[in-house]
């Protein structure tokens, strides 16, 4: 398997601008906007990747600790999103789907600029 690009494997954390994207869907909530926004500034703040030889991996939170780790082989339908909202920020979601998943996405890679 060739080596993972070094552009690729040096995202590390989601772009700034995601934050912004949560500000904006959390202000959606109106009354509930406190608790959403403290909800998705932890999502943000601890949401990491690595993009290695193997597989990828995606973790993300402080109390209950999510960490999904995907091998390339298994990986079957990667789909781009994004709405309105996030073109407007220069935002994407890669969702990947993995063959044994299921029909959800099985991750959801979010913040980057260079999808």
């Amino acid at each position: 398997m060739p080596p993972v690009p070094e552009n690729i494997a040096a995202i590390k954390r989601p772009i700034d601008a995601l934050w912004t994207y949560y500000l904006l869907k959390a202000a959606a909530t109106t009354v509930a906007f406190p608790l959403t926004a403290l909800l998705l500034y932890f999502r943000f703040h601890t949401m990491r990747y690595d993009f290695g030889a193997e597989g990828l991996r995606m973790s993300w939170g402080i109390l209950f600790r999510h960490q999904i780790l995907l091998n390339y082989a298994r990986i079957q339908d990667i789909h781009l999103q994004s709405n309105i909202v996030e073109r407007w920020l220069g935002l994407a979601r890669v969702v990947v789907q993995t063959a044994g998943g299921g029909s959800g996405a099985e991750m959801t890679l979010e913040g980057l600029r260079e999808f």
